[in-house]
């Protein structure tokens, strides 16, 4: 056994527990003037100068707590637990800023990084794209869809409500209705802004810009069957393409013979997106219902002169929609006389709108007759979980990277896996059936 002079160090090692800050003794054994051990760094991990080690517990807690209030409450409710804590010792709002944005990108490397590793270990490119140029859409067989007879059913129940201008011809209808027993998974995409966080004051005598600058986060929300969800998020559409092919192959989900359904807003990055990532395999888009009857009643009151007109053309097309007659919906637009045209812009708009998205316009009324899906709502409140909630506040700002970050936290904690990343370093990319998830 080697000798040596052991040497209390004169500064304690510092390290942050969730019961406040604790100063540690260490020691060194020197011989001679050469230092050839030291408990810091032997036995507890080494940290800069001013830096202290954080435990788990301390971690979970300064990490989680600003997912639900601004950074300031947060240090403010973590200082008041440590009361005892001299003011030197106390957390500021800065530090914890600075730890959710460094957390966060730590956990989107890592996601990227595993995604990579399940495409490439798994035949496919790292763009996400297969690498077999043969690999075509195999056609769906018949059990993937509903039998002919339930549908023909549901198509009775309905015009018997309906008048017979208005009744739902099975020839008519140009789409298919899955069996949800067969579905792969239903795909729910949004994009959520907030503002972007100015860089520098504007210099004096500049002109304002004319729009403010918004930072992006792209929302995904996977669900397999009603048991089992994932939520995840990524800074562009692109990436989360990549992230949600990968985490659709580590579970299984490419083999099958029924079709992935997508549920968007209508926004036409997503659905080439969609179309170029997964166009070798069934699938199929659909238009939410709530955003499909927003935009045309914004359209329609800037087209429209005349709210009792605007009302009545409403009611028309809505009716035409929900029964996913969009032909007599576009036929009932460019029927309109100059004289109820306030503004021919953007009726052509709505008009082109439901052109582009024809194919994305099912019978919604005979889709929710058979209880199958009509909307997008599992990611819009995913949406308020991991983005609005926190960050669309009046008079909040964000970077890009702090964004991100904070909303990637709030996802891993919807997910159940906060505690899973802060011990092992590790996401898990499997469908789970947490409660928060299966909210929506």
């Amino acid at each position: 056994m080697r000798g040596g002079e052991i040497i209390e160090k004169a500064n304690h090692y510092a390290i942050d527990a969730e019961i406040g800050r604790l100063g540690i003794h260490t020691f060194e054994i020197q011989e001679g003037s050469q230092k050839v051990y030291s408990t810091e760094g032997e036995v507890f991990p080494e940290t800069s100068s001013r830096e202290a080690y954080k435990t788990v517990c301390f971690r979970e807690v300064v990490l989680f707590f600003p997912c639900d209030m601004p950074f300031r409450k947060s240090a403010e409710k973590i200082n008041r637990m440590w009361w005892r804590q001299a003011k030197s010792a106390q957390i500021r709002a800065r530090t914890i800023a600075n730890l959710v944005e460094r957390e966060g990108k730590q956990i989107q490397e890592h996601l990227n990084q595993k995604a990579e590793e399940i495409l490439t270990s798994n035949g496919w490119g790292s763009d996400g794209k297969p690498t077999k140029d043969e690999q075509v859409c195999d056609p769906i067989g018949e059990q993937a869809f509903l039998a002919h007879e339930q549908v023909c059913a549901g198509i009775e129940e309905l015009n018997a409500e309906l008048p017979p201008e208005r009744r739902i011809d099975v020839v008519e209808l140009h789409e298919t209705f899955e069996d949800p027993k067969q579905v792969r998974a239903n795909i729910s995409l949004d994009d959520v802004c907030c503002k972007k966080q100015k860089e520098q004051g504007r210099k004096k005598g500049a002109p304002p810009k004319e729009k403010r600058e918004m930072v992006y986060n792209t929302v995904a929300h996977i669900q397999n069957g009603d048991s089992q969800a994932y939520t995840l998020n990524t800074h562009n559409i692109t990436q989360m393409m990549i992230i949600v092919v990968a985490f659709l192959i580590n579970n299984g989900l490419m083999d099958g013979t029924g079709p992935f359904v997508f549920f968007t807003d209508g926004a036409q990055d997503l659905r080439k997106a969609i179309e170029s990532f997964f166009a070798f395999l069934p699938f199929k888009i659909i238009l939410d219902w709530y955003h499909l009857e927003k935009k045309c009643k914004d359209l329609l009151s800037m087209a429209i002169n005349g709210k009792k007109v605007k009302d009545h053309v409403l009611r028309e097309l809505i009716a035409w929609l929900w029964l996913g007659k969009t032909e007599r919906a576009v036929t009932l637009l460019g029927a309109l006389s100059p004289e109820q045209i306030k503004n021919q812009k953007e009726l052509d708009h709505l008009i082109g709108y439901l052109d582009r998205h024809r194919d994305c316009l099912p019978c919604y009324a005979l889709r929710r007759k058979l209880g199958l899906r009509i909307s997008s709502n599992p990611v819009e409140k995913a949406n308020d979980v991991v983005v609005s909630q926190r960050q669309k506040h009046n008079g909040m700002s964000w970077s890009p990277d702090g964004s991100l970050s904070l909303a990637t936290l709030a996802a891993v904690r919807r997910n159940s896996q906060d505690r899973h990343w802060l011990r092992h370093h590790d996401i898990s990319f499997q469908l789970s059936a947490t409660p928060d998830n299966l909210a929506a």
